[in-house]
């Protein structure tokens, strides 16, 4: 008998905790319990963000959210719009490839993080009807070629206050390590190959010297990156003198990198900035249409 009286009670202890009323969005209620799912999920979704918060600042901020999410299916449900089963499912397997999850594998990643699967689909549904409805909504989207031109040029002029000229860089493969002041490093010089080179390096007295990677050569002190300019792949530069003994390097590629998006992808930029506006405009619209009470 007391075992059933105990079940009752926490049956019912959770279903006050769950009706504990935070606030209502056109009457619809957002319980203590939608909060704290919801907590979970921003927590979840950007820890760096989210963790840093108290509980307070937390379950405030969990709080807004529920209540955009219900303002957005609100809506878009009024314009008859909806998402089905498969849109959401469609939309879950994209955030799996997106954070490099296998297919399917969500629901057992958001359970480790106790995240009900539900609150996640709740966001997922609102925010793809959001999407169709500011589309809906939108005039057409026009960003000339004058004003990418623009936006192109800008970006460029602040490459050049960081030293790069045009729109790419070109990097520098080097290798190089360490010898003591007594060493004769000229065999290490003469070396025809990178792996070569490095192999002399790690047979060494300071193998752990050995190093090899790419680099911006803007990121070269000076004076070095003078010495190193006029080297040709395979050519190798010391012995140089420097505190910690004998450094020597060599070029093992040189390769050209884009630091500037394609046009394409600057107008598509501004497109999408473009939208975004209307999408807060249009969502502040509809948050003052409804009839929002916060019950702390």
């Amino acid at each position: 008998m007391r075992k059933c009286l105990l079940i009752a009670f926490l049956t019912l202890s959770t279903t006050a905790h769950a009706m504990n009323l935070k606030a209502t969005v056109n009457d619809v209620p957002i319980s203590d319990l939608d909060v704290r799912n919801w907590a979970q999920l921003l927590k979840f979704q950007q820890p760096q963000k989210y963790d840093a918060l108290s509980t307070k600042e937390l379950h405030k901020a969990a709080l807004e959210a529920a209540i955009e999410s219900a303002v957005k299916k609100q809506t878009t449900n009024e314009k008859g719009l909806k998402a089905s089963a498969n849109d959401i499912n469609q939309a879950r397997l994209h955030l799996e490839a997106q954070n490099g999850l296998k297919p399917g594998s969500l629901s057992s990643v958001l359970k480790q993080n106790n995240v009900p699967e539900s609150v996640l689909n709740a966001q997922i549904e609102s925010d793809l009807l959001w999407i169709r409805y500011v589309q809906h909504q939108a005039p057409p989207v026009i960003v000339s070629d004058l004003a990418v031109n623009k936006r192109y040029q800008g970006m460029k002029n602040k490459l050049k206050e960081q030293g790069i000229e045009g729109d790419s860089i070109m990097l520098w493969e080097m290798a190089q390590g360490l010898f003591p002041e007594n060493v004769n490093v000229s065999t290490t010089l003469e070396s025809k190959t990178c792996d070569a080179f490095l192999e002399h390096i790690k047979i060494g007295p300071y193998p752990s010297s050995a190093q090899r990677g790419w680099t911006d050569p803007m990121q070269i002190p000076v004076e070095l990156r003078a010495l190193l300019k006029d080297l040709v792949v395979g050519e190798t530069l010391g012995p140089l003198h420097t505190p910690e003994g004998l450094l020597v390097m060599m070029k093992c590629n040189v390769r050209s990198q884009q630091v500037l998006p394609p046009k394409e992808e600057v107008k598509m930029q501004m497109e999408m900035e473009q939208m975004d506006v209307l999408s807060r405009r249009l969502l502040a619209e509809a948050m003052r249409k409804s009839i929002i009470e916060r019950k702390e």
